[in-house]
């Protein structure tokens, strides 16, 4: 085979393997999509979770929407449930009937973090019983994004209490999704809380983020992490035995999940195909494809027939990182934001300190421990080296500083990263 035929069939079996990849390609994550759809294979959506409870729960799983009415009121169906709602609860709001329905033997699994229902004494038979309010500031709205979970990457420990069940245990979980506290009333028995509710011998502080009480012949469990019960969360090897745990609760009835997204007939079927699929799903944009595949094997065969020409040699592109630091320096200079300097040196501070020694300097709740760990490796006493971390933090938040104090801390810091390279 001459090399101009050879050359022609290792370009088309190229552009065939190439098409074949983009056909077969994984869409991107939409970390944005919170819906907690049915249909949603996003990190967020419960597509992969409804699909594992539906195979595993033993006395059955289904997702509803519309048809919710038929459970409550009079003509509500003989079988007990368990229903569980996710944070898409604000679409249905609890009344008499619903509270009856749940008297009569049914379950509620309530794993939102909106403000449903209010506890007050005077009006308890008419509510649920607990409250619901933020107390992170990880927590950025009703939204998690990929940036939450990576940027604020610390972890809190949820500890579930003993019970007839399951004996205690712990599970480090990110922050971002511990960022609301329940309020119960006397009747709820706390499943899991933040904090430990014996340490150090003492009883002390709780941060409540589940519990569970009886109603009449059925029981409601309540959750304030909505969105572990998601793709997310069933997925996660540490998150999967607490969702597991909630859920068992009340899995000795059927259970049904309420997702009001069932409700709408026009909802459009998500995007979540390659960019080529859905060129091919549109007979205009399908064409273009077409005459264009056509137009470059084209251009490859009559290309092939040419004169091989000698290739010129190129300079490889000169490097301008110095430049382009000389640039940045120049509009530190030019703006003089001292501030903005430090707080950008104190981020590649923190960050090297984790990488370097396994220090967290942001973790404000055990900020001792990890300045003694510090001072340890570094060698310089612990109240000095606390003045300096605390010098630099109040300065980051001043309105401006001075060419020499910020000389100073810069060095502080320079100091620090210098004893632990040693």
């Amino acid at each position: 085979m001459k090399s101009s035929r050879l050359f022609i069939v290792v370009i088309i079996a190229l552009m065939v393997v190439i098409i074949l990849f983009e056909m077969n390609a994984p869409a991107r994550f939409n970390w944005d999509d919170h819906s907690q759809s049915y249909k949603s294979k996003q990190p967020f959506g419960c597509y992969v979770m409804d699909s594992v409870l539906r195979a595993s729960l033993p006395h059955g799983y289904e997702v509803i929407g519309s048809d919710f009415e038929q459970y409550i009121g009079e003509n509500a169906k003989p079988v007990k449930h368990t229903f569980l709602f996710t944070n898409t609860f604000e679409y249905f709001r609890p009344d008499t009937n619903f509270l009856k329905m749940i008297e009569e033997g049914n379950n509620a699994i309530i794993a939102t973090d909106y403000n449903i229902s209010y506890y007050d004494d005077s009006t308890e038979e008419m509510g649920l019983g607990y409250k619901c309010y933020s107390n992170n500031y990880y927590y950025d709205g009703d939204y998690f994004s990929k940036e939450s979970l990576s940027i604020n990457a610390s972890y809190d420990t949820v500890y579930w209490e003993s019970g007839e069940m399951f004996a205690p245990a712990s599970y480090p979980i990110n922050s971002v999704f511990c960022s609301k506290e329940l309020i119960l009333s006397s009747d709820y028995r706390i499943l899991a809380t933040l904090n430990e509710k014996h340490k150090n011998g003492s009883d002390g502080e709780v941060d409540t983020v589940a519990g569970i009480r009886d109603c009449g012949k059925g029981k409601i469990v309540v959750v304030s992490m909505p969105m572990l019960f998601s793709n997310y969360g069933i997925l996660n090897d540490t998150i999967r035995p607490l969702v597991l745990r909630l859920l068992s609760q009340c899995s000795d009835l059927p259970m049904v999940r309420y997702d009001p997204s069932l409700m709408s007939e026009m909802e459009q079927d998500e995007q979540e195909d390659s960019p080529l699929h859905y060129l091919l799903a549109n007979r205009p944009l399908r064409w273009a494809l077409y005459l264009a595949l056509t137009t470059v094997i084209l251009f490859v065969l009559f290309s092939a027939r040419r004169r091989q020409r000698v290739i010129p040699v190129i300079k490889p592109p000169v490097n301008h990182m110095m430049d382009f630091v000389k640039r940045i320096g120049g509009i530190y200079y030019k703006r003089h934001d001292n501030v903005d300097l430090l707080i950008k040196k104190y981020v590649t501070f923190g960050n090297e300190l984790r990488t370097k020694a396994m220090i967290n300097v942001d973790d404000y709740d055990h900020i001792d421990d990890e300045l003694q760990s510090l001072s340890t490796r570094t060698g310089i006493p612990f109240k000095e080296l606390q003045q300096q971390i605390y010098d630099v933090w109040r300065a980051t938040n001043a309105s401006s500083i001075n060419d020499k104090r910020l000389q100073q801390l810069i060095d502080a810091m320079n100091n620090i990263l210098q004893r632990i390279n040693i």
